[in-house]
């Protein structure tokens, strides 16, 4: 058990490290193609890569799916409804200010384990999230002087996406993280699907291969995550998640030519010394 839980840790560093690379491709199409296009091609890519385990896992979906419920529903549909929101938000605020409010989802992931699954908080769980909170403010530089309305749905995609985390772990006993996976794709595949069609523009080849990039980048994420929220309480896995703040400002420095000053580096350090902190109690309380 103690060898699963290093493994799904490790997994959830290199989902957080897919989803930063997808981030990059996201902004990189954001001034030609529409969010819901975004959205559409990232889920579509899932979709296929899921159902393509499936079938070769022989994994009895509808079965599982009946097993899971509400749960299952529940995942897919907040978690598209967070995808938009941050894709949105992606597009139309500073990439600090977004990067900051959604780095969020964390807290009300560690909020809702409480509330919904009884997992017990103690003094390192909440300390740490709070260690790298302030280590991704430090990082980010946050101005919020952004438009209202976009930093209000980056808010929003981090109380979803929380929940929508949260309920992973509900169906990590009767739903597989293919299921899981292909059920949230397909949903989210027809809504973007349908929610795109006023808006389509046909994609030059250069945007198509990026929004290809952002697809295939967010299946990896998307499976490593759901993997890993499937073996270690939400409240405990979900901090890696910050590790991405890391990964995003790495990613800027040498792909979009941002800057990487004193304070990103402080931040970065702040939410390694967070992550090592649950690291090592958890070691230490395994063993």
């Amino acid at each position: 058990m103690k060898d699963q839980k290093t493994k799904a840790i490790c997994l959830m560093l290199v989902s957080a490290l897919s989803f930063s690379v997808m981030q990059i491709f996201v902004k990189l199409t954001s001034g030609e193609v529409h969010t819901f296009e975004q959205v559409f091609f990232r889920n579509l890519i899932s979709f296929f890569a899921a159902a393509a385990m499936a079938r070769r896992k022989h994994t009895p979906v509808l079965a599982e799916l009946r097993k899971g419920g509400a749960a299952v529903w529940g995942r897919s549909f907040f978690g598209f409804l967070g995808i938009v929101l941050f894709f949105y938000a992606i597009g139309n605020a500073r990439q600090a200010d977004v990067a900051m409010l959604n780095r969020s989802a964390p807290v009300f992931v560690t909020l809702f384990a409480a509330l919904f699954l009884k997992e017990k908080l103690n003094f390192v769980k909440i300390g740490a999230t709070l260690v790298c909170l302030a280590g991704a403010y430090v990082a980010m530089q946050p101005s919020f002087d952004s438009n209202a309305a976009p930093l209000l749905c980056a808010l929003c995609a981090a109380v979803v996406s929380g929940l929508a985390y949260t309920l992973l772990a509900v169906c990590k006993k009767t739903v597989s993280s293919e299921t899981i996976v292909l059920h949230f794709s397909a949903l989210s595949t027809v809504l973007a699907g349908a929610m795109m069609v006023p808006y389509f523009r046909l994609p030059s080849l250069g945007n198509l291969l990026l929004l290809l990039m952002v697809g295939i980048f967010a299946a990896i994420g998307q499976f490593l995550l759901t993997f890993a929220y499937q073996v270690v309480p939400a409240s405990e896995i979900s901090i890696y998640q910050y590790s991405g703040v890391v990964f995003t400002a790495l990613l800027g420095y040498w792909i979009l030519g941002e800057t990487l000053d004193r304070t990103s580096l402080l931040g970065a350090v702040l939410i390694l010394a967070g992550i090592f902190w649950v690291f090592e109690y958890r070691r230490h309380f395994d063993g």
